[in-house]
């Protein structure tokens, strides 16, 4: 299978523009990294960091298509953001409806839910902490992934999209190999498709294997297969 997006059965039926539900996907997606990278505010209840440009980029959509669609979700009950300091984005709190909430989505009959601090009789809404989310093949691995921190969010890059840099990571590797970095990602991403291998840290991965090509004074990349038991 190529890699995909979670898109539970519900929102095929449910009264929500399509943009929406496709951000939605993206949003369920992005919450496994946060789960598998320890995103979670005191009560436990896992968050995403997701600047909205960032979002248009991913959905290739326009950043106001967007912020509607981030209204419709949280008028639906399907997200619950959470402002923070000024010129920082939100916190966004992915939520999974249960049975009742799925029929009100496909009756047409959306409605404001409070949060998840003041839950009606019967918590229409459940945190993502509480349900097990299934994976596929780019989420698998998700507690091996590079470790994300707030305010950095690592995107995924490569050809397989399995290759998780920072911006921050990015510029740097522009700026030290500025003719091959691109290239290395590729190679990281092939290799890693191809092999099931994991790396603690791409960019670190990426920058060893550079500084390997230049001692030994090679312009392309080499064999990085690794021998039983070693790993970064």
């Amino acid at each position: 299978m190529p890699p995909y997006l979670p898109f539970p059965r519900f929102l095929m039926e449910a009264d929500l523009a399509l943009a929406t539900k496709l951000v939605y996907a993206v949003l369920l997606d992005r919450a496994q990294l946060s789960q598998a990278n320890g995103w979670a505010d005191d009560n436990g209840q896992i968050y995403i960091v997701f600047p909205i440009v960032e979002i248009a980029n991913a959905i290739d959509r326009s950043p106001m298509t967007v912020k509607n669609a981030l209204n419709e979700l949280e008028t639906a009950g399907l997200i619950e953001r959470k402002r923070r300091g000024q010129s920082q984005p939100n916190r966004i709190f992915v939520k999974i409806p249960d049975g009742q909430d799925i029929v009100r989505l496909m009756d047409k009959k959306l409605s404001s839910r409070r949060t998840e601090n003041c839950p009606p009789d019967g918590q229409k809404t459940i945190p993502l902490m509480d349900r097990k989310l299934s994976t596929n093949n780019l989420t698998s691995n998700l507690s091996e992934l590079p470790d994300v921190r707030e305010g950095a969010c690592a995107r995924a890059r490569g050809r397989y999209e399995n290759v998780f840099l920072t911006e921050a990571e990015v510029a740097e590797l522009q700026a030290d190999f500025p003719a091959v970095w691109q290239e290395y990602i590729e190679r990281l991403s092939e290799y890693m498709a191809s092999t099931g291998k994991t790396y603690k840290s791409h960019a670190a991965t990426i920058r060893r294997w550079a500084k390997e090509d230049r001692r030994k004074g090679k312009g392309g990349i080499s064999d990085y297969s690794c021998k039983e038991g070693e790993s970064l």
